[in-house]
């Protein structure tokens, strides 16, 4: 290796270091906690009779795009078996909001209102409220097919009774819906497309409901009740009203979920993951991680003694990166660090010092056969080379098959460790070959002592 072509490997590394750095001082990133360290809500959806596994994995698509457009930090969402979907959302603070896009997955109905029965009306009090039993499957379905009576909460704070036709049509009718700006109210308006299939029976039911309200109601809870101006014959309407942005979205949310292919039980298994339980998880996994690099070191200072000195130095640089790239991944594709992706990254501790273990014995045995550290660098790195590549790219290919297959906080342990060798490669090859080549320059590491091999050491060439 000549000295330039080594100073250039090095000025890729402190380039690539202040590449990552700068945003991150700047921008006072950190690196974005999953469920596990940053606490949160699991939901547990279980869907309601006889489904198939292909019918749930559908309905988990859609709940994650759901999901997603709620804007959440890396939620994990997937099918359970044939009959249940896990919902993870770290980070969560509108718990009540999130709860009632979440948990509320049954489908939509649309349903002619009837009747409006305000806070002291003659027949208010003696009005009964229809209250849904889930367990009761057989009659939770049966109410599709019944007028029932439902209550909402108006603006004003008065609980006012509706009492709704049969179920008119439900929400599969729905091909896509958007919160956008009235430009006449200057609030929020949802705007919503129909399905091709959809289109007549909507403008049928339209045409005959003119001048009268369309309940919109999911899980036998009513989220709106506009009134029906004009028959929708295009296909396309939308919904005014005075809306704030977040009704708004949150409505269009729900129209887009009358896609979904299953019944779920209207009260699902919620479970609250506290912060506090996350710190005391990430304070354990940070404790292990530093016990962990602390005995590495102490290992390699015993084994190889100066050059073990490198190896610090090494894993210090590798530190760096793991943590730039999990600062800005969380950053530009709101990827999470879980317990599980600090595990990977503790292991992967333990394969960037194998790669110096199989370099500094290759240089040892150069050195037991007499030679210097200085004509050994080369000659050991090229021999090392091809066994870091080969032991790299099979944990990779390991790593990459596990994340492949793996769902929730398993893919961020294979994510991790995948990462980490590709970055034991670049960092070997750009930093620690060049280090050691600049240090066999001094005259104190070529003491056969100095690099772990004392008496061993045949002579020396030099």
């Amino acid at each position: 290796m000549k000295t330039g072509k080594a100073l250039a490997f090095l000025a890729i590394v402190v380039a690539v270091l202040l590449a990552m750095y700068i945003p991150i001082v700047i921008g006072g990133w950190s690196p974005k906690l999953g469920l596990d360290l940053e606490g949160g809500v699991s939901v547990t959806l279980q869907a309601i009779g006889e489904v198939s596994g292909e019918q749930v994995a559908k309905a988990a698509d859609i709940v994650r795009n759901r999901v997603d457009a709620l804007g959440l930090a890396e939620p994990v969402v997937a099918a359970l078996g044939n009959n249940r979907i896990l919902v993870q959302i770290p980070g969560v603070q509108d718990t009540e909001r999130v709860l009632g896009i979440i948990g509320s997955t049954a489908q939509l109905q649309f349903r002619e209102v009837l009747e409006v029965i305000p806070p002291g009306s003659e027949n208010y009090d003696t009005t009964e409220v229809t209250v849904p039993d889930p367990d009761d499957t057989e009659a939770y379905q049966a109410l599709k097919d019944q007028e029932i009576v439902l209550e909402k909460e108006t603006p004003e704070g008065e609980v006012v009774k509706f009492r709704l036709g049969p179920t008119r049509l439900t929400g599969d009718i729905i091909a896509s819906a958007d919160a956008a700006v009235d430009q006449e109210s200057g609030g929020y308006r949802i705007q919503f497309k129909l399905t091709d299939e959809a289109t007549p029976q909507f403008a049928a039911l339209t045409q005959e409901l003119q001048g009268r309200q369309l309940a919109i109601v999911l899980d036998y809870a009513i989220e709106s009740y506009p009134s029906v101006k004009d028959a929708i014959t295009s296909g396309e309407g939308e919904i005014t009203g005075n809306f704030t942005r977040e009704e708004a979205r949150d409505l269009a949310l729900v129209l887009k979920i009358g896609a979904l292919p299953v019944e779920f039980d209207p009260d699902p298994l919620v479970e609250n993951i506290s912060a506090t339980l996350g710190r005391d998880s990430l304070r354990q996994g940070l404790i292990a991680g530093l016990a962990g690099l602390i005995l590495v070191v102490l290992y390699m200072l015993v084994m190889y003694r100066g050059l073990g000195a490198l190896t610090t130095l090494s894993l210090t640089v590798f530190g760096l990166l793991v943590y730039g790239i999990v600062t800005l991944l969380g950053q530009f594709i709101e990827w999470n660090l879980t317990l599980a992706g600090i595990a990977g990254i503790i292991v992967s501790i333990g394969i960037s010092a194998d790669s110096s273990v199989v370099y500094f014995e290759r240089l040892k045995e150069e050195v037991r056969l007499g030679k210097t550290l200085r004509s050994s660098v080369d000659r050991g790195f090229k021999s090392a080379w091809r066994t870091m590549v080969t032991a790299d790219a099979t944990t990779f290919i390991t790593a990459f098959i596990l994340w492949v297959l793996a769902s929730g906080s398993v893919k961020g342990f294979a994510f991790t460790l995948g990462i980490a060798t590709i970055l034991d490669l670049f960092i070997m090859y750009l930093f620690t070959h060049p280090m050691v080549y600049f240090l066999s320059r001094l005259e104190i590491y070529n003491r056969p002592r100095f690099v772990g091999v004392g008496r061993e050491a045949q002579g020396s060439e030099a």
